[in-house]
Parts: structure tokens; sequence; C-alpha cells
């Protein structure tokens, strides 16, 4: 992927050998580029071209904006919808049609059993599959020891679930100490996924980031 940001006129190669990195020391030019991206995941227009392939493909559809680290929640809405969905499929598949057709008809024999033994004319919705699957209350797992490894895991189900993304990280590099930043992105580089680290202040580079500066005074520095 590539990403064209006209606010410094700068095109970042992105998911090559090394992470890209770009800090911005410009507070007025750092709020023009996130709000750029933000309101473009909302579905509204903006400055920044996303492109793969040489195509221009919309950010709504292929970036994350993380912003939040502490606490970062695996469980967001899109992602464990995706889950569900994948699950209706597998229940639904020739190795699970007749099993899940029983379990459908045993729960619904069971609530008739319930309703039974109440007062009053009681009556409920037809029992499917999806408000079965909802109602199980389906989570991520959301406990770790490492932060680092937490958003990878994430990386993973987001792309196995929801295809092939750019996860922008701003202001991670407040949150992971060298060395385990160094290994985060060694598992980036690994597991190829495509990041773009964005901070506000310079930390040391590390072996496996390409940087781009953009200081007070606007200059850019490679």
């Amino acid at each position: 992927m590539k990403l064209f940001i006209p606010q410094i006129d700068c095109l970042l190669e992105l998911g090559k050998e090394k992470c890209q990195s770009l800090v911005i020391e410009n507070q007025a030019v750092w709020c023009s580029i996130l709000n750029d991206m933000a309101e473009q995941l909302r579905g509204n227009e903006g400055k920044i071209v996303l492109s793969c392939n040489d195509k221009i493909i919309p950010l709504s559809k292929n970036v994350e904006l993380i912003s939040q680290f502490i606490p970062f929640d695996m469980n967001q809405k899109g992602l464990l919808t995706k889950i569900m969905n994948e699950m209706q499929k597998i229940a639904v598949s020739e190795q699970h049609f007749a099993q899940t057709t029983t379990a459908l008809s045993s729960w619904e024999k069971y609530l008739l059993e319930l309703t039974a033994d109440i007062v009053g004319n009681i009556g409920f919705s037809k029992i499917n599959l999806e408000s079965l699957i909802k109602s199980a209350g389906i989570e991520v797992e959301n406990v770790y020891d490492n932060l680092g490894e937490k958003i990878l895991d994430y990386f993973e189900l987001v792309s196995v679930y929801d295809g092939k993304k750019l996860f922008v990280l701003v202001n991670l590099r407040s949150y992971l100490s060298e060395h385990e930043m160094k290994e985060f992105l060694k598992n980036v580089i690994v597991h190829q996924y495509e990041i773009l680290l964005v901070d506000s202040i310079e930390h040391p580079i590390l072996d496996l980031e390409k940087r781009y500066i953009v200081d007070a005074d606007q200059c850019i520095l490679c």
C-alpha cells in the first residue's frame, strides 16, 4: 500500500522490509492529518489518499486508526460481528448442519416447556441461529501481560475476519519500551502486517523503522 499525505506533500510506501513511521512535531499539521483520517473513516471526504497496486482504495474500508492503548479493547463491535458471522457459516456447513438443526429445535422445545409452567399466554419469536449466537455474549480473550502481543493478536484477528488493513498507531511508542518495540516490529514484518506509526515526539529510531519527521517549521526530514 501507499499513503499520500498532501498536508506534508509526502508519499509513504508501506509494507516493505521496514515499518514506516511519521513523527509530527507541528501541532497544526498533527491535527490536520489525524482529523483527515478520522473523517474519512466516518465515511466523509478527505485529502489523504490510500492506494494499492496503483489503484485508489477507500480509507474507510482499509484503515484502522488506533489511538487508545490503555485500555486497549480487542472486542470491537465490527470485529465481533465478523466473528459471529463466521460462526454462523460454520454452523450451517455440511459438517455441523444436523447438529445445528437439532440444537435449535431443542432450544425452542425447552422454551415452550418453560412458558407452559407460568401464568399468562406467553409467546416468543422463532429461535434462529443468529439470535442464539448473539445471546451467547461472544467475546475475544482480552487479558494479556504484554501490550505488544495483544495488539499483534488483534492484527491477526482483523486480518482473518475482516481482510488486510493498514493499522495507523498513534503514539504507540509512548506505551512500549524500546525492547518491546523492537520485538513488536519484528513480528509485524514476519506476519506482513502493514502499519504506520504516528508520533508527536521523536523516539530513538529502530533498525526495522523507516522514519519521516515533520518538524515544528513543517520541514520534512528523512
